[in-house]
């Protein structure tokens, strides 16, 4: 095997299967109304197909670590127009409510609701029923380009034989999309219908084959508000003084016993939040 099949291989099976797999799991929370575990799962399948789309055009998959909204700036660089400059509402899809969104929007928005930060709902979350299918149009724009861009869509190119890129192929045929052989491609073309086929297709017009059976799913939207904000804030910032005593004293201990994510420059963090709302307390009742 040559160097370039080798790193190839590596790139397909270390990243694309694996987020097969998260992004299959990811359709199967949303249609079960999981909302945790999908947004989770969401902002994992993407980062692993945005860093397969690096990889394969001489990028590093490391600048961002997990930052799927610095993976996809970094993609959109390299693949210009291949990408969408929006994510419309699907003809078929009967949905009641939808919200045009921008793709650099909506991956802003996965990432604020599904990072590992907000795996323990420090942050709580919002999600629309949209999502699930703004994700199928999102992992079909970026598999796409899970090739390099610039290479021959034919290898072993023949002399006198005009040479077509993979790019100039995915620009001029906008609905075309390379099998990889992973996990999703294997469902898509499986003869039997089984539970794991469903979870990838049902809904998914994206993928789904013309003679897929969709079936009906929930849909609305699903939000959680942070427990902290109930739990710590709210007693901190009451005026009740055996409220806000015993509010210092569960701030204490959570920050003493749990971790949570740091801040920055310009957001100074869940910590730096309980401790101004821990000192605002005290001062309010001489504690």
């Amino acid at each position: 095997m040559s160097v370039s099949a080798s790193k190839s291989s590596l790139v397909h099976e270390l990243f694309v299967r694996t987020a097969d797999e998260n992004y299959i799991t990811a359709r199967w929370c949303a249609l079960n109304l999981l909302q945790t575990d999908f947004l989770w799962l969401a902002v994992h399948a993407l980062e692993k197909y945005l860093k397969a789309v690096l990889l394969l055009n001489g990028k590093s998959a490391k600048t961002y670590s997990h930052d799927i909204v610095g993976h996809y700036a970094a993609a959109t660089i390299i693949a210009g127009s291949l990408l969408p400059g929006a994510l419309q509402k699907p003809a078929d899809l009967d949905i009641f409510h939808w919200r045009e969104l921008t793709p650099e929007d909506f991956v802003k928005h996965l990432f604020r609701n599904g990072n590992a930060d907000n795996r323990y709902l420090i942050y709580g979350y919002i999600t629309h029923s949209q999502d699930l299918h703004m994700l199928d149009q999102m992992v079909f724009a970026i598999c796409r380009l899970i090739c390099a861009l610039d290479e021959p869509f034919v290898p072993g190119h023949q002399p006198g034989v005009p040479t077509v890129t993979n790019r100039e192929v995915l620009a001029n045929h906008p609905e075309y999309y390379h099998r990889l052989a992973m996990p999703l491609d294997d469902l898509v073309n499986a003869r039997e219908d089984s539970d794991r086929r469903t979870a990838a297709l049902n809904l998914n017009l994206a993928f789904a084959p013309d003679a897929f059976q969709h079936t009906s799913a929930p849909g609305g939207s699903s939000s959680r508000n942070p427990i902290i904000a109930q739990r710590i804030l709210d007693p901190l910032e009451s005026n009740d003084r055996q409220w806000a005593k015993e509010g210092i004293e569960i701030a204490r201990w959570f920050l003493a016993n749990v971790r949570v994510p740091k801040g920055t420059a310009t957001d100074p963090g869940v910590k730096e939040e309980i401790l101004t709302a821990i000192d605002a307390a005290r001062a309010k009742f001489d504690f």
